[in-house]
């Protein structure tokens, strides 16, 4: 898996798996393929963390104590570019068909191998890397995007200006130093942020939802062009030049 290492971060998951046993093991066992996981065993654990950070590949038990695995399969599947794996006890036919129709792009029954799960976790990681290099060079758009340098805004390609914070101009700037080439997390977090701590990370990641969602707002094109490279960084995936404006 070439792609995967030349990534300068651990493929990052999150396990829902409410027998902590089997939780506490698989991330024990994650952890030592290198892998950056956090686990918990309720929906609203899983919820909270998505709050605070964003994750490649999401691990998702059917049997939660406070709602149904398809449910969270569900909403990850409609809010994020997360991979979804779907462990569970039961894998007759009908769960497993239930489970892929909510969005699982892999159903795994118990008991769960630990090779097998981190082979598979690979797996999808380096696939969507694929998938998000081979998307960045297919957006592009006649009019372009462009930065206006004076009123710190982002001009869409149907001429909509979208006022930006300082933060959000910086995170604009930095993206347009190379379009559809991810500028890494590191870059980003000491340029923003002075530093590369817990807080810094989820500072970012709350920056660039925010912002994806005020472009949303202007630009009728569901494709957002802030893209993320997962374990890498962050793109902007259309063409944009940066002018200083009228």
């Amino acid at each position: 898996m070439k792609a995967l290492n030349e990534l300068s971060q651990p493929v990052s998951v999150v396990l829902v798996e409410d027998d902590q046993f089997l939780r506490d093991s698989l991330v024990e066992y994650l952890e030592l393929k290198g892998l950056a996981v956090e686990g918990t065993g309720t929906a609203s654990g899983f919820y909270s963390l998505l709050e605070r950070r964003n994750f490649q590949v999401a691990i998702i038990d059917i049997g939660l104590p406070d709602a149904s695995g398809e449910e969270l399969v569900d909403f990850a599947r409609n809010s994020s570019d997360m991979s979804l794996i779907v462990i569970t006890a039961n894998d007759g036919l009908n769960s497993r068909v239930s489970c892929y129709r909510a969005g699982a792009d892999l159903f795994m029954g118990k008991p769960v191998q630990g090779r097998e799960l981190a082979a598979a976790i690979l797996s999808l990681a380096e696939r969507q890397v694929k998938r998000v290099t081979s998307e960045s060079g297919a957006l592009e758009s006649p009019a372009g995007w462009q930065l206006n340098s004076r009123s710190w805004s982002l001009v869409t390609p149907a001429s909509e200006e979208i006022d930006c914070t300082v933060k959000e101009y910086r995170l604009l700037y930095m993206l347009a130093e190379t379009p559809s080439e991810p500028v890494r997390r590191p870059r980003l977090l000491q340029t923003l942020y002075g530093r590369d701590d817990e807080s810094a990370q989820r500072a970012l990641d709350t920056l660039v939802r925010r912002l994806r969602k005020k472009i949303q707002r202007y630009h009728d094109d569901e494709s957002v062009p802030i893209r993320t490279v997962y374990s890498v960084g962050y793109l902007f995936a259309d063409q944009i030049v940066v002018n200083a404006g009228q």
